[in-house]
C-alpha cells in the first residue's frame, strides 16, 4: 500500500509528520533509553523494531533543525491502538507543542476515532485534559509482563 507522508502545522511554526524517513532514529533512541521513566535501558535493537512496526509521529522545530520531539502508536488501523513513547526535549518543553504532538497523534487520519488507551504517571494532566481517563471495563483487562521495554 503506497501512501503518502502526514504533516500538520502547529504553533510558532512547528510541526509533525508521520514521514519515517525524518526520524532521527539515534535522538529518538536516546530519549528512550537515558531520559524517559518507562523505558530506561531499551536497547537500540528493540527501539529500532518498535519504530518499524508503529505509526510514528515526529516533531519539528520552525526550520526543520532536527527532531524536537516523538509519538508512537501502536494499532492495527482498525478497532484498537495504542498510544505511547510521547517525548518532547527538555528545551522545548513548557511552550504547548507537547500538547501539540499529542492533539495531532490523536488526529491522525489513520487512527482518529479508534479505541485508544495509554500508560501514563497519574499526574500528567495533559492526557486527562485531552479526554483520556481510566479504563471503562478494567476489570477485563489481564497483562502479561514481559522484560522488553
Amino acid at each position: 500500500m503506497l501512501t503518502v507522508a502526514w504533516t500538520q502545522a502547529g504553533p510558532a511554526g512547528y510541526w509533525v509528520s508521520d514521514d519515517k524517513a525524518l526520524l532521527d532514529t539515534e535522538r529518538v533512541h536516546g530519549w528512550m533509553s537515558r531520559e524517559s521513566y518507562w523505558a530506561a535501558g531499551r536497547p537500540r535493537e528493540v527501539t529500532e523494531r518498535a519504530i518499524e512496526h508503529s505509526l510514528c509521529i515526529g516533531l519539528y522545530p520552525p526550520g526543520g533543525d532536527g527532531e524536537v520531539g516523538f509519538a508512537r502508536v501502536v494499532t492495527d488501523y482498525a478497532t484498537f491502538c495504542w498510544l505511547c513513547d510521547v517525548f518532547v526535549d527538555a528545551a522545548h518543553r513548557g511552550t504547548g507543542v507537547g500538547t501539540f504532538l499529542v492533539e495531532a497523534t490523536l488526529r491522525h487520519p489513520r487512527v482518529a476515532g479508534l479505541r485508544m488507551v495509554l500508560m501514563a504517571a497519574p499526574e500528567r494532566s495533559l492526557y486527562r485534559r485531552l479526554g483520556f481517563g481510566g479504563l471503562i471495563r478494567p476489570e477485563r483487562w489481564l497483562e502479561l509482563g514481559s522484560s522488553a521495554r
